[in-house]
């Protein structure tokens, strides 16, 4: 996606997708009441509440004259009645009306004319109802009546498709011998009963009680090593005794096995109260519409065309969810329900075969974010305690914030949009400048708003949403815990010192503010207003002018402070602290001259960046030692890559009970260990990532980011390993910088036996997901971070050094401010090294197998003119690899000789030349450069 600099969106869709929205499937909530706690409402939006409690009533009566009988004098009572038919539907069971948002009318006396949103829900039986109404009204007077009237009426849009679910005890069914089917999954019930719930449509779930069999059986490797993590076996074959289907009612009606169950007729015990605990307790957990203030009842969309869900609850893993989605990159899915972790993630076979492996998330958006514009205010609530005996309290602030978001319409065309946004912030309106309040509604537990739009809006329309919200948000924790959440303690107490300051950080994790739901480059301003004697630290450059980001208890009143995003971002971050006053005054850290480089490269490039340093009170002394560290490391990296990719980086160092780090664009957030009482320390030793010889590993790690991914970001999370794996590898270079040959080789050979140790738990592709099943995170850092770092090592033997540095410049400045793939660092590498490495990248990223290698050797004597050698054979069993061996020759006389034979295929001959030396033996695993052991 191109990021030029940004023009403001305003007027350039106007006449493309202005008109009324007709009614759509899915079409819209609107604004949620203000959350418990938050200031009340204005006083011209409880004022208009007769007229609502009018709306009310005449919407529960379908009664259009009542409508009428509300027009202000002057009105256009044929469009009124136009209005009120279409709106009006007779025969409601119930009916809501909520005012969201009310706004003075233009050109109209201050007080008197407002353009009022509101929403209006009917309920006809178990079939509801949204719209969206958008009302001219006026004061009027009047002694008996609700003192405005309605000047005129604009339809903003409808939803139709909400279903209040149920199954009924006359819809019983004998499901002996019932077999539903989908990708993979089998379920197969020999005895028992069915329960539809049905729709005006359809059939759109069923449940199943009685006594059944699962089976599932996904094709692709990884996930049968996942399974067998999971299950012992690679597939799962477990009992049933209920299950709960939700599908289209389409797929109901066409579905051979669904079409025997509607002529089955009733048969079997009467267990419906069985059944129908089972519908209460999963019928609300997907497809639900979080309607707030609206109804005390969940609606629920009908699920689309190829959707498939089924919670199983099954006798030996609890309950199960299987999930296939045909508009997901990867449709299928089998998760764990309690604790959500995923068993299984796959595309399925005939998404396989269009689409393939190496996605990206991008594709499943049709819109991309252009620029971010947030004004947003933090006021803390509570300071986190954490001690031995007890969990850390979550804490957070109340956030209230308006978020402008400047978006291009990048597929053939868009009607809605979605968003993410933490469930825990109320949403109060959505508008934009070009089209007004617009429709959005929210489903229930996803993190989302979905907004619907007036029409269509072609490829290539550009517009801005503006979204005001507000509530108490948690702060996340880093995105990084370097132990965890282990807490190992040395014998003898070990309790920390007091309490660590309070710090808020609200990133990629917390869905702070709304967004795209992928990783989005853009730019953005963000400015951030905090109480006094609070800083902070966010993405972008400081304005000029911008007060200190430490603290200043001695100001009153709120602290506004403002950054600015010239270089895109994938996410905006922003860290709420107690920042202590330090005399360290931003450095700048500059390329060395020759190495400035005039590659092509998307966004401006810069010769140097400003580094600042924030710290609490208890880190402050640290900090000139973390400056110029910090410092030497940026300049390292900058030599590396031949760019920098942001004007300033700002480290911050935070209070916490556990080492960690966090590092989003412009900024790396390292959190600092409290001390502990009586000498006692964090036990390392059982971590992948502790490094204890090296306490500057982490800061090179977390810079490292800046250029893996922030700059260059990853597609999805198969390819997480290109963010971590080089800022793994590239703080390895740096202990070697730091601490010369040995101590780079001590870092090998602690990555080497974490990768060798945990390679049977899954291929480094699947990333987050590796030990999530066991609920151990060693797993996912030994191999996305160092199993990752030793993979780029032996490709680096295997190439040579020139071609590897060449090829990561060259992945850089291709890939820059865009979200790269596996496939493209192995195109970079191709194309220096000159040769394929398919086999390279395959076995080592998206496989766990690890080589078997034999080595023979022997004495081959001077014949004429060749010296006399010794002869290495290599031969490879079963899988191909590609790897560096590195071999050391002992010699009875002479010294001894290392060299690293470059093995490729089935068996490889290499003769090394003696030199009148006399062998003694031949060490095949004196290196640690490579996965391997040789027999």
């Amino acid at each position: 996606m191109s990021h030029a600099p940004r023009r403001s969106a305003a007027g350039a869709v106007g006449a493309v997708v202005t008109g009324r929205v007709p009614v759509a499937a899915v079409a819209a909530l609107c604004l949620a009441a203000p959350p418990p706690g938050s200031a009340q409402p204005p006083v011209e939006l409880a004022a208009v509440e007769p007229l609502i409690r009018q709306i009310r009533t005449l919407a529960a009566d379908g009664d259009v004259g009542a409508y009428l009988d509300l027009l202000a004098p002057g009105a256009d009572e044929g469009a009124a009645r136009a209005f009120a038919a279409a709106e009006l539907e007779p025969g409601a069971t119930a009916a809501e009306a909520r005012a969201r948002l009310l706004v003075p009318a233009d050109a109209a006396p201050a007080g008197e004319a407002f353009e009022l949103t509101l929403e209006v829900f009917t309920e006809h039986g178990r079939r509801g109802r949204l719209a969206t109404w958008q009302l001219g009204v006026v004061r009027h007077p009047e002694p008996d009546g609700p003192g405005w009237r309605i000047a005129h009426q604009h339809h903003t849009g409808a939803v139709t498709g909400l279903y209040s679910l149920a199954i009924e005890r006359s819809t019983r069914i004998d499901a002996a011998g019932l077999t539903i089917a989908s990708e993979d999954l089998t379920l197969h019930m020999t005895r028992g009963s069915a329960y539809p719930a049905r729709t005006d449509r359809g059939v759109t779930g069923l449940v199943l009680i009685g006594r059944g069999r699962m089976r599932f059986a996904p094709l692709p490797e990884a996930e049968r090593g996942q399974l067998r993590i999971f299950a012992g076996a690679d597939e799962l074959d477990a009992e049933f005794e209920a299950a709960f289907v939700r599908v289209n009612p389409e797929t109901f009606a066409s579905s051979p096995a669904f079409r025997r169950l509607v002529g089955a007729g009733p048969g079997g015990a009467d267990d419906f109260a069985e059944a129908e605990a089972v519908f209460r307790e999963f019928s609300p957990l997907s497809f639900v519409v979080d309607l707030g203030d609206l109804s005390p009842r969940d609606w629920t969309l009908v699920p689309g065309a190829g959707d498939f869900l089924a919670e199983v609850r099954t006798a030996r893993h609890g309950t199960l969810t299987y999930v296939r989605a045909p508009n997901r990159p990867e449709d299928v899915a089998l998760f764990e329900r309690a604790t959500r972790r995923t068993l299984a993630q796959y595309p399925s076979e005939p998404v396989r075969a269009v689409r393939g492996t190496d996605y990206s998330d991008e594709d499943t958006v049709a819109y991309d974010v252009l620029d971010y514009r947030i004004e947003a205010s933090f006021e803390p609530r509570g300071v986190r305690q954490e001690s031995l005996r007890s969990r850390p309290r979550l804490v957070g602030c109340w956030i209230d914030a308006t978020a402008h978001i400047a978006l291009r319409v990048t597929g053939p065309s868009l009607t809605r949009l979605t968003l993410r946004i933490a469930d825990d912030l109320d949403v109060h309106s959505v508008a934009s400048p070009e089209l007004g309040p617009l429709l959005f509604y929210r489903m229930a537990r996803q993190n989302n708003l979905v907004i619907g739009l007036p029409d269509a809006a072609p490829a290539g329309a550009e517009l801005t949403v503006t979204v005001r919200y507000s509530g108490l948000l948690a702060g996340q924790e880093p995105d990084e815990n370097w132990l965890g959440r282990q807490r190992r303690w040395l014998a003898g107490g070990g309790a920390p010192f007091g309490v660590a300051a309070p710090r808020y950080i609200y990133s990629n994790a917390s869905y702070w503010y709304p967004q795209s739901p992928v990783s989005d480059y853009a730019t953005a301003t963000l400015a951030l207003t905090v109480p006094a004697g609070y800083g902070v630290v966010a993405s972008g450059d400081p304005r000029d002018g911008n007060p200190p980001v430490w603290s200043d208890a001695r100001e009153v009143g709120p602290r506004r402070f403002a950054f600015v995003a010239l270089q895109p971002a994938r996410y905006l971050a922003c860290i709420v602290a107690r920042f202590a006053r330090h005399g360290a005054a931003p450095r700048e850290v500059g390329l060395p001259e020759g190495l400035r480089s005039a590659a092509a490269r998307r966004g401006v490039s810069y010769d140097s960046a400003a580094l600042a340093i924030a710290s609490t009170e208890r880190a402050r002394s640290r900090v000139p030692e973390v400056r110029e560290t910090a410092a030497d490391i940026l300049r390292f990296y900058a030599s590396l890559v031949g760019d920098i990719p942001y004007p300033t980086v700002t480290v911050a160092l935070t209070d916490a009970l556990l080492p960690g780090g966090h590092s989003p664009a412009y900024v790396a957030a390292l959190s600092e260990p409290l001390p502990r009482q009586g000498g006692s320390i964090v036990s390392w030793g059982g971590d992948p990532v502790a490094f204890s010889d090296f306490p500057s590993f982490f800061l090179a790690h977390e810079l490292a980011h800046q250029w893996w991914g922030q700059a260059v970001g990853w597609k999805n999370y198969h390819a997480q390993w290109l963010s971590e794996g080089l800022a793994q590898y590239f703080a390895a270079l740096y202990a070697e910088r730091e601490g010369g040959p040995d101590a780079f080789r001590d870092v090998l050979a602690e990555m080497r036996r974490w990768s060798l140790r945990e390679t049977d738990r899954g291929p480094i592709s699947l990333g987050r997901r590796l030990g999530a099943i066991r609920g151990d995170p060693r797993v996912f850092r030994a191999l996305v971070y160092n199993k990752s770092a030793m993979v780029l090592h032996m490709l680096r033997g295997l190439i040579g050094d020139e071609a590897f540095f060449r090829g990561l410049r060259r992945y850089y400045n291709a890939m820059r401010f865009r979200n790269a793939g596996t496939d493209d660092l192995r195109r970079a590498f191709e194309a220096e090294a000159g040769r394929s490495l398919e086999r390279f990248f395959t076995r080592w990223i998206r496989e766990s197998d690890l080589p078997s290698i034999g080595l023979s050797y022997g004495a081959e004597q001077a014949v004429g003119g060749r010296d006399a050698a010794v002869v290495l054979r290599f031969e490879q069993r079963g899988k191909l690899f590609e790897l560096p061996i590195e071999v050391r020759l002992r010699f009875r006389s002479g010294p001894d000789e290392s060299v690293v034979i470059r093995v490729t295929d089935r068996v490889t001959e290499v003769r090394v030349p003696t030199r009148g030396r006399r062998l003694r033996d031949v060490d095949a695993n004196a290196g640690e450069n490579a996965l391997v052991e040789i027999e």
